[in-house]
C-alpha cells in the first residue's frame, strides 16, 4: 500500500506594513505625572479602509525627567491647569516623539510583531 503524503494545515499570517500599519501614541498622564506610550497596529474594515487600533503590542511610561520640555510645561502650570497653549506645545512635542519612538524601536517592534505571528514589511 502506498503512503499518502503528509499534509500540514496551513496557517494564514497577517501582513503589516511597518510604515503604514504600526503607530505609537504618547500622552501626558496628569494623574501620575508620567509620559505614557502605546505601540499599536491598526485594523481594516471589509473594504480595506483603516479603522481603529487592532491591538496594542507594547505599552510603557517615562518619567517627566526624561523629557525636559514636558517637565517644564508641567511644573510651570502646577498647581493650576494646563492652558490651551500648553496643550498645543505638548501635542506638537508628542507628535515628534511618537515618530522618534517608532524609528528608534523599529527592530524591537518588528521582532515582537513577528513573534506574534505577523509578516512585517517595510511599506505598502
Amino acid at each position: 500500500m502506498a503512503e499518502r503524503p503528509l499534509a500540514l494545515p496551513s496557517q494564514k499570517r497577517d501582513v503589516v506594513s511597518y510604515e503604514d500599519d504600526v503607530f505609537a501614541w504618547m500622552y501626558l498622564d496628569q494623574f501620575d505625572g508620567l509620559v505614557r506610550y502605546e505601540a499599536y497596529v491598526v485594523g481594516y474594515d471589509a473594504a480595506g479602509r483603516p479603522t481603529t487600533l487592532e491591538f496594542v503590542f507594547e505599552e510603557g511610561a517615562f518619567s517627566l525627567d526624561h523629557f525636559p520640555v514636558v517637565h517644564a510645561v508641567w511644573t510651570a502650570a502646577a498647581p493650576g491647569r494646563l492652558s490651551d497653549e500648553d496643550w498645543a506645545t505638548l501635542h506638537r512635542f508628542f507628535e515628534d516623539q511618537e515618530k522618534e519612538l517608532k524609528r528608534a524601536r523599529r527592530q524591537q517592534w518588528t521582532y515582537r510583531l513577528r513573534a506574534l505571528g505577523y509578516d512585517v514589511i517595510n511599506a505598502l
